[in-house]
Formats: C-alpha cells, structure tokens, sequence
C-alpha cells in the first residue's frame, strides 16, 4: 500500500513534486521516485513517522508471571 499523493501535499504542506522530494529527504522519510518525479510512500513508513512505528510489529507477550517466576 502507498500513501496517496494529495496525502504526501497535506503531509509536506507542499504541491510541487520537487519540493516535497526536499521535504522528505529534510525530514529522513524513506520513499522512492516515479517515472514522473513525485515522492511515492509506502503506507509503513508513514505510520512509522506519524504512529512511532509499523502497525506489523508484534510485541511478544510477557511469561515471566507464569509458574511463580518473579520479574
């Protein structure tokens, strides 16, 4: 999945391609290019500066209380 370009303006505050390219490499986005010269973004690296991470993360559950192992 990728971000939609009007998503990519709103979240550069910029409409020209070029300028949000500056935008992104400024603020150490991960992103690629198209034939077209516009950012293109993954979905996971918008959740991983907007959310603090990839929703497909997993936290492994905590055992240490199981059987009367003190943490």
């Amino acid at each position: 999945m990728i971000v939609a370009a009007a998503d990519i303006a709103r979240i550069t505050g910029l409409t020209r391609p070029s300028a949000q390219v500056r935008w992104l490499t400024r603020h150490r986005w991960q992103f690629t290019v198209n034939a077209l010269g516009e950012p293109v973004v993954a979905l996971a690296e918008f959740n991983r500066h907007m959310v603090g991470g990839s929703i497909a993360r997993r936290q492994e559950p905590d055992f240490r209380g199981i059987n009367g192992t003190a943490a």
